[in-house]
């Protein structure tokens, strides 16, 4: 009887050490979409700046973004000893440093370019640290964490669109576009799958409407230059997207 009681502690206490386990990389995990997101909004941010580097507000919220991502780099540090991780989030600090100097120095092509490389570098670590965190996902799990990706996506896409209204339109920028395109659509299909109250269906409508708008434009980079109304109908798809983000939240 003893031995049985023993056998059941036991299993009991590994179950709740593996659903800790558990809750702490989907954590981590979400962490690692902020980091992809804000990699490439920094970049946009840059950009933004750079086309009217008078504007004291773009200047602002590209250093708000740069310390948010500065946020959840030191969030994922304190939520792992993981070793891997670690070494990634250690070459991350040393990016920073470099990335923070970059707001307060002249505007120009070169430091476009490097801010365009450092959102790539950022990507790549953030890749890598979800990939040892990954794990089978719930049905809900799965949906929060998709809905986070197209945010990231959206901002990948505008990056680059972006990147072509300062002059940095070379054919490997474009193709990166065109992949992150066809990765948002194919996620949009997937949220689409899911069963929404009506209020986020229509949401959901609403996303797909401007996102096949800004498809549009984002196509057709070389052809026309509406950097602003296309920040604007970005900005507002996200803003949807939040709403979808924080209902699979509170059905985990």
């Amino acid at each position: 009887m003893r031995v049985f009681l023993y056998i059941i502690i036991i299993t009991f206490g590994l179950m709740e050490s593996l659903y800790s386990s558990t809750r702490g990389d989907v954590k981590i995990l979400e962490a690692t979409e902020s980091i992809q997101y804000l990699s490439q909004k920094i970049a946009t941010d840059y950009f933004s700046f750079y086309i009217k580097s008078e504007d004291i507000f773009l200047k602002n919220q590209l250093n708000k973004n740069i310390d948010n991502l500065q946020f959840y780099i030191a969030d994922i540090a304190d939520m792992t000893q993981d070793i891997h991780t670690r070494n990634i989030l250690d070459f991350f600090i040393y990016r920073m440093e470099q990335i923070k100097q970059l707001p307060n120095q002249k505007i120009n092509k070169s430091n476009a370019r490097l801010i365009l490389k450092y959102s790539e570098v950022l990507l790549e670590g953030a890749k890598s640290i979800a990939k040892g965190h990954k794990y089978k996902f719930s049905k809900e799990e799965k949906m929060l964490m998709t809905s986070k990706e197209i945010q990231y996506l959206i901002e990948r896409a505008t990056k680059y669109y972006m990147a072509f209204q300062v002059g940095l339109d070379t054919p490997s920028n474009y193709e990166q576009m065109k992949k992150a395109i066809v990765e948002i659509d194919n996620n949009i299909k997937e949220i689409y799958l899911y069963k929404y109250p009506y209020e986020l269906e229509k949401k959901l409508r609403k996303i797909n409407q401007v996102w096949m708008r800004n498809r549009f434009f984002l196509n057709r980079v070389n052809d026309a230059s509406i950097p602003y109304l296309l920040l604007g109908s970005t900005e507002y798809i996200k803003i949807l997207l939040k709403d979808i983000e924080q209902y699979h939240k509170k059905n985990l």
